[in-house]
């Protein structure tokens, strides 16, 4: 994964004291707010991926995810820590459960995972024909580690990908610059 190995960021830092005046739900709106100023006015470029993950390193090494646990019988559950209707960025962090893969999808201009436990598979694959793909690379993640993958303004096909979480559970924090939900599902194609 060429956007996935070079920049993919190593382990957390050991975790800062917690401020006991704010609840995780509220810590949740304070990273997001940081975010949103973080992003503002910016081009979206590497040294403003770099900015975004180091800001979301930081604020999993303080606040653990589990709060945020959204069981489903899908692949993960989605709980928005914030999303802008001005903008389109948004963070999300994402409950996954074991073996259960995501569709193979793509995202928006710019793409960040931050995978706080667990450990997880990431499949990359690239377009054969509209709608369809064929796996590229395979990479096996053991949180803390995040990536982030930057892509062509106004389309959703960056970072075509698939994640299955390989242990029990596992959480990340993704922040995208529009709604990922708008992301284009693929197809595989078969060899």
């Amino acid at each position: 994964m060429e956007n996935l190995q070079r920049h993919l960021y190593g382990e957390l830092a050991e975790s800062a004291s917690h401020d006991p005046l704010f609840t995780e739900e509220r810590s949740g709106e304070r990273f997001f707010t940081d975010l949103r100023q973080l992003v503002s006015e910016r081009p979206v470029d590497e040294r403003l991926g770099a900015e975004i993950m180091e800001l979301t390193r930081q604020w999993v090494a303080d606040n653990s995810l589990l709060h945020y646990s959204n069981t489903t019988r899908a692949a993960y559950g989605r709980t928005y820590l914030g999303r802008c209707a001005e903008t389109g960025w948004e963070a999300i962090v994402m409950s996954w459960q074991q073996g259960r893969p995501s569709s193979i999808h793509g995202h928006p201009r710019f793409a960040g995972y931050f995978f706080a436990d667990g450990v997880f598979r990431i499949e990359q694959f690239e377009r054969t024909a509209p709608g369809r793909v064929r796996l590229k690379e395979t990479v096996e993640v053991e949180a803390p580690k995040g990536f982030h993958a930057i892509g062509s303004a106004g389309h959703f096909d960056n970072h075509i990908h698939r994640i299955t979480c390989l242990s029990g559970q596992g959480h990340s924090l993704h922040i995208y610059s529009d709604d990922a939900l708008q992301g284009e599902i693929y197809e595989l194609e078969e060899p």
